[in-house]
């Protein structure tokens, strides 16, 4: 199974040549780093999208890919109604809850509930102040305009290896397996906090590997870059034989 990250908390993964895409957001602002030549033409090889949440940074692209490539859009029934609603055709849009599985070729894909990580004060107040100039501006992007719904992360499993993307940083005790996974997808961005918390997730998964993402500054100045260095010391204190991979965009890696 290849991988590659495509910003913020997107990724594609291919299995026999059969292409599956988590949260892909590649409408990013002209500030943004690092910069995204990707765009949703360029995903109409593209059999599935799956979709963590509906915030803008997770789910603004993938009505067009949908309709580029003909691929179906699996999502909570929330976010499935609000992209129904945005004008997606129903037939492409999949409701999922917590626990559900499928298949897409050979890949095998589980839903995990989760919720959105929950935003502190100094986070809030630091962020309110970075944008207040730009308010205007992030209410015609639409930045505003959606909500996160009900939030799933998903396992996928293929050619003998399983990987585990979070969406936005929680996950309820036990909902998987420690020792389960071989690549745990761990936000690293919504907290003051976030680099530690990102590193007790990880504890909680005891996975073979960690890849961070949503690390990146997607979308200035409603987002920042978040320092991994920080992350890479707690994580060495709290699973030292546990493997840090933090890739570059589009760069594809072999599981």
């Amino acid at each position: 199974m290849r991988f590659r990250w495509l910003g913020t908390a997107g990724f594609e993964f291919n299995s026999s040549g059969r292409s599956l895409l988590i949260d892909p957001f590649l409408s990013r602002n002209p500030a943004a780093f690092p910069r995204q030549a990707l765009r949703p033409r360029d995903f109409r090889h593209a059999e599935a999208v799956l979709l963590t949440h509906g915030h803008f940074d997770h789910s603004k692209d993938a009505p067009e890919i949908a309709l580029g490539s003909g691929c179906r859009i699996f999502a909570s029934p929330s976010v499935c109604r609000s992209l129904g609603m945005a004008g997606v055709p129903w037939r492409l849009l999949e409701p999922l809850r917590g626990g559900d599985a499928f298949s897409i070729g050979p890949v095998r894909v589980e839903a995990v509930p989760s919720r959105h990580v929950a935003f502190d004060l100094p986070l809030v107040a630091e962020t309110t102040l970075r944008c207040l100039a730009h308010l205007p501006e992030l209410v015609r992007e639409g930045v505003f305009a959606s909500p996160a719904g009900e939030v799933l992360g998903f396992i996928l499993e293929a050619e003998g290896k399983t990987f585990f993307h979070l969406g936005s940083a929680y996950l309820e005790s036990g909902a998987v397996a420690g020792g389960r996974v071989d690549i745990f997808m761990v936000p690293v961005q919504g907290r003051s906090d976030i680099t530690s918390l990102a590193a007790r997730l990880a504890e909680q998964v005891r996975p073979r590997a960690v890849v961070p993402h949503h690390h990146d500054d997607f979308f200035p100045p409603l987002s920042k870059n978040i320092d991994l260095g920080p992350f890479r010391r707690e994580l060495e204190r709290r699973l030292p034989s546990t493997r840090l991979i933090i890739p570059s965009m589009n760069q594809w890696l072999e599981a």
